[in-house]
C-alpha cells in the first residue's frame, strides 16, 4: 500500500553464487553448440552442483577437456556480459541461440560476440567474475548427456576437497599425489588376491567341517553356526551334498539355511512358505534350497522343533 516500506537485505554471497553458476553455463553450453553443435535442452541450478543436459547421446573425453578448456579460455579474457532489451523487430537481427516463443520485448544476455540468449536471470558482468568452470561428471540421461559442472567458489571449494582427500591418501599410503593412482591399483590388486586366499581357506574349513559332520552324524544334519555369514553357510552345505545324500538345516542364530539333494519330493521352499511363514519366519526358496529369517528366537526355536519331529528325508 501506498506509504509503507520494507527493508530488504540482499544476500550477496548466495547471489553471488548464483550468478556465476548461471553465467558459466550460458557459457558452457554457447561453447558445446559452437563447438560440436550440442544444444542444452534444459539447465539445473541445485544447492551443490549445476547440470545441463546436452543433445548427444555420447560425449567423448577428448570434447569434454576441449570444452571445458575452451570454456576457461573465455573466462580468462574478460569478455563483457552485457544484458539488454529487443524489441520484436529487433529480434531478427541477433544470432540467438535459442529463439522462444514469446510476445514481447525480449531481454538479452550477451557474452561479447559469443552468445545471445534470452534470459531473465541474474548474471556476472564479466566472464573473469565467473573464476573458473570445472565438468565434474558426465552421464548418460534419457537419450542425451548429462553434463555436471561448478564454477567460481563452488569449484574452489571442490578443488580444496579432493586436494585434502588426496593429501590424506598420499599419507596414508606413503606417496605422492602423482602417485596415487598406481599405489591404490597395487593395493586393490592385493586385496582381490587376499579375499580369494580367505575364499580359498574358508573353503578348504568347510570341506574339513564337512567331513566332520557326515562321519559322526547321520541326515538330517542339523548344525548350529552363531556368527557366520549366509555365503559361509552355503558352502557347508555344499561341502555336506557334495559328501552325500542328506538334508542340511543350518542356524545362523537368526537364520537358517536349508538344503538338500534327495531324490525325493522335498520341497524346501514350500516348506518355509507353509510351516514358518505362520511362525513369524521371513524366507522362501526352491525345491533343493531355502532360507528363513526369525526376528522372534523363540519361533526359531518353535519352527527348529518342528523340523526335527518331521521325515526330511522326503518320501
Amino acid at each position: 500500500m501506498q506509504g509503507d516500506e520494507a527493508f530488504c537485505l540482499l544476500d550477496w554471497p548466495r547471489r553471488l553464487d548464483h550468478m556465476q553458476q548461471h553465467s558459466g553455463q550460458h557459457l558452457l553450453s554457447a561453447v558445446f553448440q559452437e563447438a560440436y553443435g550440442y544444444r542444452t535442452e534444459s539447465f539445473h541450478l541445485g544447492e551443490d552442483y549445476c547440470s545441463i543436459d546436452i543433445s548427444t547421446a555420447v560425449l567423448g573425453e577428448d570434447e569434454r577437456f576441449q570444452v571445458e578448456a575452451r570454456v576457461n579460455q573465455v573466462i580468462f579474457s574478460n569478455l563483457p556480459v552485457l544484458t539488454y532489451t529487443l524489441r520484436p523487430e529487433e529480434q531478427d537481427k541477433v544470432p540467438l541461440r535459442k529463439i522462444p516463443n514469446l510476445p514481447g520485448d525480449l531481454r538479452i544476455v550477451e557474452i561479447k560476440g559469443l552468445d545471445y540468449s534470452p534470459c531473465s536471470g541474474t548474471h556476472v558482468t564479466s566472464t573473469c567474475q565467473i573464476g573458473l568452470l570445472k565438468i565434474i561428471k558426465c552421464e548418460k540421461y534419457k537419450g542425451m548427456t548429462r553434463v555436471y559442472f561448478l564454477c567460481g567458489d563452488r569449484a574452489l571449494r571442490d578443488y580444496g576437497r579432493k586436494q585434502a582427500i588426496c593429501g590424506d591418501l598420499g599419507s596414508l599410503l606413503s606417496v605422492g599425489e602423482t602417485e596415487l593412482r598406481e599405489r591404490f591399483t597395487l593395493e586393490l590388486e592385493r586385496r582381490r588376491q587376499l579375499e580369494q586366499n580367505v575364499a580359498e581357506l574358508k573353503r578348504e574349513l568347510m570341506g574339513l567341517r564337512a567331513q566332520g559332520i557326515v562321519t559322526q552324524e547321520k541326515s538330517p544334519f542339523f548344525v548350529d553356526l552363531p556368527d557366520t555369514s549366509i555365503e559361509e553357510a552355503q558352502m557347508l552345505a555344499r561341502s555336506i551334498l557334495e559328501l552325500t545324500r542328506a538334508t542340511v538345516v543350518i542356524n545362523l542364530g537368526e537364520r537358517l539355511v536349508l538344503a538338500h539333494n534327495l531324490p525325493t519330493n522335498l520341497h524346501l521352499g514350500q516348506l518355509v512358505k507353509e510351516r514358518a511363514q505362520p511362525l513369524g519366519g521371513k524366507g522362501g526358496g526352491n525345491a533343493s534350497s531355502a532360507q528363513v529369517y526369525f526376528a522372534d528366537p523363540a519361533q526359531l526355536g518353535e519352527f527348529l522343533d518342528l523340523l526335527q519331529a518331521m521325515p526330511l528325508e522326503g518320501n
